[in-house]
């Protein structure tokens, strides 16, 4: 997993696992953290993308952060869970 923020934002954002080896068709729970190294609470909201782009179509998020705006108090470190699962058509794609 990689992990890029503006670097004007005064957010600290990593992924607590660099990589998972997940079967197809498997659930899996990875975790990000995040934190607000400003005096004042910070809002934002995290965007994805999977590569290569032709693998990306069955990569599936059940739950995510990004879904949402986030917002996080000065000083404060939040943990945020993402489930996800890659769809086993995958398997039928000649590409």
């Amino acid at each position: 997993f990689n992990t890029d923020t503006n670097p004007g934002l005064m957010w600290h954002f990593k992924a607590e696992q660099l990589q998972v080896k997940v079967k197809v068709g498997e659930s899996k729970l990875v975790f990000f953290t995040a934190e607000n190294f400003s005096d004042t609470p910070l809002t934002g909201v995290a965007t994805f993308n999977v590569t290569p782009d032709k693998a990306g179509i069955y990569f599936n998020k059940v739950q995510c952060f990004c879904f949402e705006n986030q917002t996080i108090k000065p000083g404060e470190k939040v943990t945020f869970p993402v489930s996800f699962f890659i769809d086993p058509a995958i398997l039928d794609d000649k590409n």
